[in-house]
Order: structure tokens, then sequence, then C-alpha cells
């Protein structure tokens, strides 16, 4: 699973309206990339590895402006396809 298939996944499981932020994608750097949208107010943020073949899933604990210094709670760091079959995806869509 690359960086865009679980951008794409995701867009597609949360089945909520939502704000892209920020994207990078570096598929020259064995595909890695990262994703921050807003969601209800509350910030998710998606990060690649490629290298490694890692996702983490982080959120803010309220709603709040989009800066450098957010304080993020990682939901869920393991294989890309876990991702979608793990709470912390559901956690969002509460």
């Amino acid at each position: 699973m690359t960086f865009l298939d679980i951008k794409n996944k995701f867009e597609d499981e949360i089945n909520q309206s939502f704000e892209l932020l920020e994207m990078h994608y570096a598929p020259y750097a064995f595909g890695s990339g990262m994703i921050a949208y807003r969601i209800n107010g509350i910030l998710i943020k998606i990060i690649y590895d490629g290298k490694e073949n890692q996702v983490q899933l982080l959120r803010t604990k309220e709603a709040m402006n989009y800066s450098t210094s957010v304080s993020w709670i990682i939901l869920y760091t393991g294989l890309p396809a876990d991702l979608f079959t793990d709470q912390a995806l559901l956690s969002i869509k509460e």
C-alpha cells in the first residue's frame, strides 16, 4: 500500500467533510509522505514512512489552529493495512 493509496482510502473511509491543510509526498524517498486534515475542527495527521512501511495516525485533543506548535496525540502506529481495521480510525469518526 503506497502513501497515495493510504490517502485515498482514508478519505473514502472517513465519510465526513474535511479540509486538506497540508500534503507532502516524496516518491523518491521510498514513497514517504505526510498529510494533515481538519475534520470537525480537530486536526488529523497521517505520516507514512515508505522505507519501514509504517504509518502513524495523530490527532489533536481539541479544535485548534494548524501550526508547528500543535500538541499531537498518537492514535496508531503500525502497518498501513491495519490502520483501517484499528479502533484509531473509529475514534476519528465519533
